[in-house]
């Protein structure tokens, strides 16, 4: 059972993974034209806007699309199945209309708030429309996940690449606009896929409403309203503090090491939790769902670490390759933000106990106590030690939030996870990192292949060791071999 489990999770997370890289691509694909038209003072100014209707799209979006996948599948009946998403995209659809134009009043303020001018009023309006669309898009994309229609998921992933690569193209390059062109792409590109994929849905689903259906997806979903405004207050919040004690220069500079660090969550996390997070859902249900749960939790670590590894190894040559010299001073801060980035992917693991039981309210008790704790850190840590402490601050935060999540969830629904293992992963992958930090060279390219050298050491370590077990590997290395048509050797 758990290996015809993990095949699933590694089949859909893989082709997630894909759509997922597709659109990492387009920001790494972009990074050296945003760097080279943009200064860091503007990058930083483009992040603070993103932050800021991050923050306010959790509180006006109900949390809705959350309830989604849970409620789905309490139903059997397709046409149950089908008003549960039906009254999702309607709620969503009337949210969108009704905040318009509260949004075109409201952009002065924001401006003036943030920059103390009025002039970036445009920037946030733009923005606020993109948001309202893209709320309607997810409900799109979420209900392709919890149908696994992950293959046209990476379909749409490659045209919205290539749509959004060209409109950046034309209005950074070509029409030189500026940081405002960014946004006018943005909402150009969601503008158009609102429209062809609301179409596919409503034909497929239907319309239909269910008001019981509305007020219990609401009840379940509104104590993640709170959960999620203090999950965004710690993941953006240390943007504000940066330009509030220093500039938007160095709000740039730590957005763009923030970027390229949360790559990994947008590499692995993302992708995975794609599949994973409405099939915990259906594991429940099988007898040995804890040693499931369990299992896929090592896996998932390993998984993360080692290409968490992989990107702090090689983050120097990075930043070096993909940005101009105003740049470069964002390497030192990205293998540290790639570690909050683990600790906070494993939380998905260990709260898996309170979203069986739906004590959501504990995930909003667990995370206001973290951006409570990050709030006070950013506010003496990065007036005194600048973008360092940006970075201190969120590493713990995300640690208050994974050992809570831990040991609430173990109370209702214990689950033995192999920290042995895990504890085994953590050594073999910080002596290697230690390793890389060794390896300095005037020359680039000698760099790289030394450092390859180092990495394909950790790999072979990883079976040495005994972290990766040859028995358990072997069903997915035969996977791997007929996916990709490898040819067996006599």
């Amino acid at each position: 059972m758990i290996k015809n489990e993990l095949k699933f999770l590694l089949k859909h997370t893989s082709i997630y993974g894909l759509g997922t890289v597709v659109g990492q691509a387009v920001s790494f694909l972009l990074l050296p034209l945003y760097t080279r038209y943009l200064t860091p003072a503007d990058y930083g100014i483009m992040a603070l806007v993103n932050a800021t209707m991050g923050l306010i799209g959790v509180v006006v979006g109900l949390g809705i699309n959350n309830a989604m996948s849970r409620f789905y599948f309490d139903f059997d009946d397709p046409k149950d199945r089908n008003k549960v998403i039906s009254t999702v995209y309607i709620i969503t659809f009337f949210i969108a209309i009704f905040f318009s134009p509260l949004f075109y009043l409201s952009s002065n303020i924001l401006s003036s708030l943030l920059f103390h001018s009025d002039k970036y009023n445009l920037l946030f309006f733009i923005a606020s429309i993109s948001l309202l669309l893209g709320m309607i898009v997810n409900v799109c994309v979420d209900y392709m996940r919890i149908i696994a229609a992950s293959t046209k998921y990476v379909i749409i992933s490659f045209v919205r690449m290539f749509l959004i690569i060209g409109l950046n193209i034309w209005f950074i390059v070509i029409l030189k606009t500026g940081v405002i062109g960014i946004f006018y792409s943005s909402l150009i590109g969601v503008s158009i896929f609102v429209i062809v994929l609301s179409i596919d849905l409503l034909k497929k689903i239907g319309i239909g409403f269910s008001f019981k259906l509305a007020r219990e997806m609401i009840s379940y979903s509104f104590p993640l309203i709170f959960s999620n405004i203090f999950r965004v207050i710690v993941n953006e919040s240390d943007k504000y503090f940066i330009n509030y004690f220093f500039s938007p220069f160095e709000t740039g500079i730590f957005s763009l090491a923030q970027k390229i660090g949360i790559s990994l969550h947008t590499l692995v996390t993302s992708p995975f939790l794609q599949t994973y997070l409405p099939r915990r859902f259906e594991i429940m249900n099988q007898e040995d769902a804890k040693h499931t749960y369990a299992k896929v939790s090592l896996y998932f670590f390993l998984g993360i670490s080692t290409i968490g590894l992989v990107l702090s190894v090689f983050s120097p040559e990075i930043i070096q390759i993909m940005t101009v010299s105003d740049y470069y001073t964002a390497s030192k801060y990205i293998p540290f933000i790639i570690c909050s980035v683990i600790i906070f992917g494993m939380k998905y693991h260990f709260q898996i106990g309170i979203m069986i039981k739906k004590q959501t309210k504990l995930i909003a008790y667990i995370n206001g106590i973290s951006s409570a704790v990050n709030i006070i850190l950013n506010c003496f840590l990065i007036e005194r030690f600048g973008i360092w402490g940006a970075v201190i601050t969120v590493n713990i935060s995300y640690a208050i939030i994974t050992i809570l999540d831990y040991f609430w969830s173990q109370k209702i629904y214990r689950i033995d996870y192999d920290f042995r293992q895990m504890a085994k992963i953590l050594c073999l992958t910080s002596i290697t990192y230690f390793l890389s930090t060794l390896v300095i060279m005037d020359s680039i390219v000698e760099s790289i292949l030394i450092k390859t050298g180092i990495v394909a050491l950790y790999f072979c370590s990883l079976f040495f060791t005994g972290i990766i077990d040859r028995r358990e590997a072997m069903p997915f290395l035969v996977l791997f071999r007929d996916k990709f048509k490898i040819p067996v050797k006599n």
